[in-house]
């Protein structure tokens, strides 16, 4: 039973734009998912809840309607359930002569997986087991597309470990589909990349949120580590940074934060410099209000160049770091002393190992 009362607005849509405005609407926090949305003729009117903000700019128009108009939307079904039911009936039709391992292959799915827009992207051990290996050595009937519909997704990859290399290549192959590039929208942010090529942390969610909703007008940001601006398009988009100076050693990457930022309509208060950092931040010097320090599983070896970027009076340094859980008080302020500067927050962003998070330190540098 819905214990809030249903919604007296909605956003009225052309039917044609529905989903894309649900994805925004959501994105913001701005959906009441408990109600069905409204068909009226051609628009779909989308129920908003009480008191809800809409981007400016989005597509279509705030309307009033009464209460009862809405009617409840079905409990969400688990979508580990989905997988097992549609890898169930598929082991059925291509399979039905190895019945009796039907249960085992079925406890063997996987249990997590990464959404990137329309494409999902399954742990690297995803059916490398050998009971999965056996089945398919027999047989040229691949289960991806069946799984696709399952995800709700249209494309399907594979997950590989990070590449120690320079650039952190992300090493993702694709299962269904013929290419990985990505258009996204997280938290009312589009990012653009493509996933065998550019990693894309989606754990880090937090952190890109808590990146956007600081308060940056009229600041000038330097992200030392951009990448396809996990954090440099947060704080452009929705922080409101006057400036943000973007370095990172991957001039693909870079292209794509590009393409993002034009896709955001924040390029023109965006500067990019694309090297080496320890040859781009030195030409930043004193120009900054803060420095975001986004390097894994260390940033220390730019942080003497990120104190050089502040400005005289100083500011702030975010500097993430993978820490044993043990010690992140203890590093937090060691790292002030050393940088000179006064714990501001300590964000515990996830688990990256056993007994090791990956923190963000809040320094101020003054």
């Amino acid at each position: 039973m819905n214990a809030r009362p249903s919604p007296t607005s909605g956003w009225c849509v052309p039917r044609h734009e529905a989903e894309k405005v649900r994805d925004l609407l959501e994105a913001v926090g701005s959906l009441d998912r408990r109600w069905r949305p409204s068909v009226e003729g051609d628009r779909i009117i989308w129920p908003l809840l009480e008191g809800a903000t809409v981007p400016q700019g989005t597509l279509g128009e705030r309307i009033t309607v009464a209460q009862d108009a809405w009617a409840p939307a079905p409990p969400p079904m688990d979508p580990h359930r989905r997988v097992h039911d549609a890898m169930t009936d598929w082991l059925r039709e291509h399979h039905d002569d190895a019945a009796s391992h039907h249960g085992a292959l079925l406890n063997d799915l996987p249990q997590r997986w990464e959404r990137l827009g329309d494409l999902v992207l399954l742990p690297s051990s995803s059916f490398g087991s050998s009971a999965w290996q056996e089945r398919f050595a027999s047989s040229e009937a691949r289960p991806w597309a069946c799984l696709a519909i399952a995800f709700k997704a249209v494309r399907l990859g594979l997950q590989n470990v990070v590449a120690s290399d320079t650039v952190r290549s992300s090493g993702a192959t694709m299962l269904l589909g013929d290419h990985g590039k990505v258009d996204m929208l997280d938290h009312g942010v589009r990012f653009r990349f493509d996933a065998t090529r550019q990693m894309f942390s989606s754990g880090n969610v937090t952190e890109r949120r808590r990146m956007g909703n600081l308060d940056l007008r009229g600041e000038t940001v330097v992200d030392a580590f951009s990448g396809i601006g996990y954090y440099t398009l947060p704080m452009l988009v929705r922080a409101g940074a006057e400036h943000v100076h973007a370095c990172d050693i991957n001039p693909e990457a870079a292209a794509w934060l590009l393409e993002g930022a034009r896709c955001n309509g924040v390029e023109e208060r965006l500067s990019q410099h694309v090297g080496d950092n320890r040859n781009t931040l030195p030409a930043l010097q004193g120009i900054a209000d803060r420095v975001v320090l986004g390097l894994l599983p260390s940033s220390e070896h730019a942080w003497e160049d990120a104190v050089g970027c502040l400005k005289p009076n100083g500011g702030w340094l975010h500097v993430h770091m993978n820490v044993k859980e043990e010690r992140i008080e203890t590093w937090a302020e060691e790292t002030a002393t050393k940088l000179g500067g006064v714990v501001g927050h300590i964000e515990r962003v996830k688990w990256y190992a056993p007994r090791i998070r990956h923190v963000v330190l809040d320094l101020h540098i003054s």
